[in-house]
């Protein structure tokens, strides 16, 4: 108890997000581990297990909606106004959503 209160310590105790960074790893190995106990460890069972009927589910990436002309459009745009979007919108991708173009910014 004293060593608790004794700022000087060496023993450090972990950061938040490294203690949830452990849970995680701790619930997905669990996760895994029962998921090949239920299918008696057949693991192509378990891995059927885990992707629907109709085959995996794929989400449309939207960099994929982005020609080249688009994306060059888009960094000249970017040198222009910084992240003014608004602007960025108005004067180099009218067609595009302001959503779009936000999103792209952050994956880009």
């Amino acid at each position: 108890f004293a060593r608790a209160l004794d700022c000087t310590s060496t023993v450090r105790q972990p950061s938040l997000h490294m203690s949830a960074a452990a849970a995680s790893r701790d619930i997905t190995l669990f996760h895994a581990m029962n998921t090949l106990h239920k299918h008696s460890y057949d693991s192509s069972k378990a891995l059927r297990s885990l992707v629907p009927d109709g085959g995996p589910v794929l989400c449309r990436d939207e960099m994929e909606e982005w020609s080249a002309s688009e994306a060059n459009l888009f960094e000249e745009a970017l040198d222009k106004y910084g992240k003014d979007f608004n602007d960025i919108r108005q004067d180099f991708l009218p067609w595009k959503s302001l959503k779009s173009i936000v999103e792209y910014y952050y994956m880009w």
